[in-house]
């Protein structure tokens, strides 16, 4: 890139092109605050890269691929000016699961996800949502994907009964198609 360019002036950035997983010098942008990534591949170090980018406000992931233990999970590290996610799951079955202090500025959450048959050992569907303690809007789009009826219920169910719980009772649009 040479030194016509700076790291310190870039303020978005969208790569439309999948990748197989999160680049290691995508953290090298000292004032990234939007980020637009396709990837098909996420592991640990993948989340913790994007995690190192304190700047974030708005991220929009794109996932197509494998994850960690079928799982992605979102701790309280990292993340802490995240205001926007957007999270599109191609993956039948995988979606975040966020942990307490996960994402603590973190107001409004899109998700898309592919709903395989629901596997849980409690009987409840848990997204985390009541771990986003600063959650003032959820929407959330649930394809079937070899799910049944009663599958979709449940993960329909399982949302809204997060949202209607949280203290900041946030607003929740569900859509199933």
């Amino acid at each position: 890139m040479g030194s016509c360019f700076s790291t310190q002036r870039l303020r978005k950035l969208i790569i439309g092109k999948t990748l197989s997983r999160v680049p290691e010098w995508i953290s090298i942008f000292d004032n990234l605050i939007h980020l637009q990534l396709y990837i098909s591949g996420m592991e640990k170090s993948d989340i913790n890269i994007l995690k190192g980018i304190s700047t974030l406000l708005f991220l929009r992931l794109v996932f197509t691929g494998h994850a960690p233990h079928g799982r992605i999970v979102i701790d309280n590290r990292g993340f802490q000016a995240l205001k926007e996610l957007y999270l599109l799951c191609f993956v039948p079955g995988i979606w975040p699961v966020f942990e307490p202090g996960a994402m603590q500025e973190l107001q409004k959450y899109h998700l898309s996800f592919k709903l395989l048959k629901v596997h849980c050992s409690s009987g409840v569907l848990d997204f985390g949502l009541q771990h986003l303690s600063s959650l003032q809007h959820m929407s959330a789009i649930i394809v079937p994907s070899g799910a049944t009826s009663e599958d979709t219920f449940a993960a329909e169910d399982a949302i809204r009964s997060a949202t209607s719980i949280h203290p900041n009772q946030p607003t929740a649009e569900i859509f199933i198609q």
